[in-house]
């Protein structure tokens, strides 16, 4: 078994890696709702906007990561982890969470947020986050 990197995708690179992180982002993108295409992604990554991190284990692509670096109205900086999707978690998930976190410092944001799943929750508590908020969704019909 070899050392899992993980590291942020340069955006040039995004086009020829597509078709393997679109089949994993995929999921996300369905559980979504409609929020968020693949080829807006794939935009917002290959512009520079949004940033695509990935987990190897050797010649396998265990996740990706997509976060992006939001400015509020008063200037703080956010770093939103928005999209996470992978396999054997537990082989990724403390490294992606303490590289994402040296990025968030050196681009000058106070805050790390993370929108995932409940589960998260009790495996991110050991760094140090805490839930702040849930989302509570509603399907609203258009054709009743």
């Amino acid at each position: 078994m070899s050392e899992v990197k993980f590291f942020q995708l340069p955006p040039h690179t995004i086009g020829t890696l597509w078709p393997m992180l679109e089949k994993r982002l995929e999921p996300v993108l369905r559980r979504m709702g409609g929020r968020l295409t693949p080829g807006a992604l794939l935009e917002a990554i290959g512009a520079g906007h949004w940033q695509c991190w990935t987990a190897w284990e050797g010649p396998e692509c265990l996740a990706a990561v997509v976060t992006r670096i939001e400015i509020h109205s008063s200037g703080m900086k956010t770093l939103d982890a928005m999209i996470a999707s992978g396999d054997h978690r537990e082989k990724w998930q403390y490294i992606a969470v303490d590289t994402l976190t040296k990025f968030s410092k050196a681009e000058g944001c106070a805050r790390f947020e993370i929108h995932a799943r409940p589960g998260w929750e009790r495996v991110l508590a050991p760094k140090g986050f805490k839930r702040t908020h849930i989302v509570l969704e509603l399907e609203v019909p258009q054709n009743v």
